[in-house]
């Protein structure tokens, strides 16, 4: 039962630190999702869509077909279609900008340390009620992102702008009215404005917040605990190593192979599903990762109990490798003579070796002809060189001196 209840505490904690790293650790959250728009395709559909929305919202098409005189009324859309098409290859642009990633970057960050202590209860001057609702105020957070990068706000306001201040302290109404007459344009009422939670859920959620920062401290700590006293109740602490490792790489495998399926699916599932691979994928990378840990250590500790346990193979596995240890250091000490003897007599297994490190080099070496020639020159030079220095076949060696392989001398005239 502890083995069991261990295995399944070590699944628990590696999901549950994940969690809570990528969810409230800042800058876990924000390293996971900034590289988001570095992926063109993510570019491309964000640009696609804000561009879609902001042409719905000015009314490109009418406007332009008013503009135009009634006999060439038709050109409105085709050139419509052609501008939002630029539009929205020059915001791709922008996005993927190192620029625009230092803004992102910026106000990613200094968003979500507000959200995070919010939700934990240290600060509510970036918080408001709104029809009874927590609105995060990100405001001041967008002017300062404007003025990191001199005249992006000029460029979209279409004149000079000179950004007001604006901080935490302000009203979101207040803010967005300064923000509005710096840029020249009506910002609706809710810009800026991130809907949280219902005000009198709030203290709900931030119990359940710091319930979750102390299972991450106690969780593990309970796992560990759970493991040591399974190994000092066995009676036979080898087969109890032995299932936990096979137990923690089982669930292990079965976590991961049931996290890639849900990907898929909810990738499918999705307006775009390339667009949804992409992004899943950077949010469960950190997952991958972490889990691709747990199993590799599990998976050594497997290997080297069953190694080093009393089995039969084992045993005679441990011999073998001493002894070609052994003889390794003795065609050391004996110099050049020696490595070449000991290369000799153990010819057949390194052409096997040689062949099988080609394969895995093969593997992970960028495909290239260049790689393909080396490797092959490589291999053939070594098996060429084995082939020489290794001993002839019993049936083939020369016979050995001796007096029964003496040829028999032809006998004088006369002798009897």
């Amino acid at each position: 039962m502890l083995v069991a209840l261990s295995c399944l505490l070590v699944l628990l904690s590696t999901t549950e630190v994940w969690a809570h790293r990528t969810l409230l650790n800042t800058g876990t959250f924000v390293g996971t999702v900034v590289p988001v728009f570095e992926d063109p395709a993510v570019a491309s559909a964000v640009a696609a869509r804000a561009t879609d929305e902001l042409f719905t919202e000015l009314n490109v098409q009418a406007r332009l077909r008013d503009a135009l005189p009634p006999k060439a009324s038709f050109a409105a859309a085709p050139v419509t279609n052609a501008t939002k098409g630029f539009v929205a290859g020059e915001l791709t642009k922008v996005l993927t900008s190192p620029q625009f990633q230092a803004i992102w970057t910026a106000a990613l960050t200094s968003t979500h340390q507000q959200l995070v202590a919010v939700l934990r209860g240290q600060n509510t001057a970036a918080v408001s009620t709104s029809g009874g609702y927590i609105v995060l105020n990100t405001v001041p957070v967008i002017n300062q992102a404007l003025a990191k990068v001199s005249g992006l706000a000029s460029d979209l306001a279409g004149k000079p702008v000179t950004l007001p201040a604006i901080t935490s302290a302000d009203p979101p109404q207040q803010a967005v009215t300064k923000l509005s007459k710096a840029l020249g344009v009506p910002l609706p009422g809710n810009f800026g404005q991130i809907t949280l939670v219902r005000s009198s859920d709030l203290a709900t959620v931030q119990k359940g917040v710091k319930a979750f920062d102390r299972l991450t401290l106690v969780l593990p700590l309970v796992t560990i605990v759970l493991i040591a006293l399974s190994l000092w109740l066995s009676v036979n602490r080898r087969r109890t190593v032995l299932q936990l490792a096979v137990g923690v790489s089982l669930l292990m495998i079965v976590e991961r192979r049931i996290v890639i399926h849900e990907q898929g699916v909810l990738a499918s599932a999705a307006h775009n599903p390339q667009v949804a691979q992409s992004v899943l994928g950077y949010l469960l990378h950190g997952f991958f990762v972490l889990t691709a840990w747990v199993l590799g250590a599990a998976l050594v500790v497997l290997v080297i109990a069953v190694l080093s346990g009393p089995y039969r193979w084992a045993v005679a596995l441990r011999s073998r490798v001493k002894r070609t240890g052994r003889s390794i250091a003795g065609a050391s000490s004996g110099g050049r003579r020696g490595v070449v003897a000991w290369m000799a007599s153990h010819a057949a297994g390194l052409q096997l070796a040689g062949a099988a490190v080609a394969g895995i080099l093969l593997l992970f070496v960028p495909v290239s002809w260049l790689s393909f020639l080396i490797i092959g020159v490589l291999l053939a030079a070594c098996e060429l060189y084995l082939q020489r220095i290794k001993p002839p076949p019993p049936d083939e060696a020369p016979p050995a001196p001796g007096p029964g392989n003496q040829a028999s001398l032809p006998s004088r005239t006369g002798e009897t």
